[in-house]
């Protein structure tokens, strides 16, 4: 069976904000997950997932990459914290990566998940142009694209890290707790890889693209929201 290849990127944010309690359920949640998505997409053998992931504080750099690494081979290495929140930068790097030359011609929708807790420190004009590179882009349109803010609402611009996402029926996560966090990077990962898996609407004509690949609402959170951020 000739398999399709299925990139998925992380881009994280490990500034100093994100010190602690925020940084170390990161960690965890992106461990945690990996099994999940791998069981999740074991019913469709013909997807080959390659992994990979981009950390970003003062400038953006590969965490693991930039080759991409198959799903059953990824481990994720600990984040440590520093510095600012380059998440323009960060875009750009994933952009590149996105280019027509470093995919491949007849994969899967793209998985792009996008964590951070602050509003870029780069400047807002070079973070519009980031975005707007990113949604020109042929895989930059047929990608799937989240992000999930971490912490209270004034700690982070929901408006910036929604240009984003691309998923109206998702909108921005936001995580108010460790417990939250953990549940949205779960459930984004494993939701976004089954969704990606299953390529093209039954019935949809071979030449037809593959974007614009929709993900159902995500589950509620239920919390006790004794252990805030």
């Amino acid at each position: 069976m000739a398999r399709k290849q299925l990139h998925f990127f992380w881009l994280a944010d490990c500034s100093d904000s994100m010190r602690g309690k925020k940084i170390a359920t990161l960690n965890q949640a992106i461990r945690e997950a990996l099994p999940e998505v791998q069981k999740a997409v074991a019913a469709y053998p013909q997807v080959d997932i390659r992994m990979r992931a981009i950390k970003f504080s003062n400038d953006a750099a590969w965490h693991v990459g930039p080759d991409p690494v198959p799903i059953n081979e990824f481990v994720w290495p600990e984040l440590e914290t520093e510095g600012l929140t380059a998440t323009a930068k960060a875009i750009r790097l994933l952009t590149g990566e996105l280019s027509i030359e470093r995919m491949p011609r007849r994969g899967l929708p793209p998985i792009c998940i996008l964590i951070s807790d602050g509003f870029c420190t780069d400047p807002r004009e070079e973070y519009d142009t980031a975005i707007a590179e990113l949604g020109k882009i042929p895989w930059g349109i047929k990608a799937v694209r989240l992000a999930i803010a971490i912490g209270d609402e004034s700690d982070y611009n929901a408006t910036e890290l929604l240009k984003f996402a691309n998923q109206e029926s998702v909108g921005l996560l936001k995580a108010h707790s460790p417990e939250e966090l953990v549940a949205y990077i779960k459930w984004a990962s494993v939701s976004a890889s089954v969704a990606s898996s299953r390529g093209r609407s039954r019935g949809a004509p071979a030449e037809e693209d593959t974007s614009n690949v929709a993900l159902e609402s995500p589950p509620p959170m239920i919390t006790s929201n004794t252990d805030l951020f």
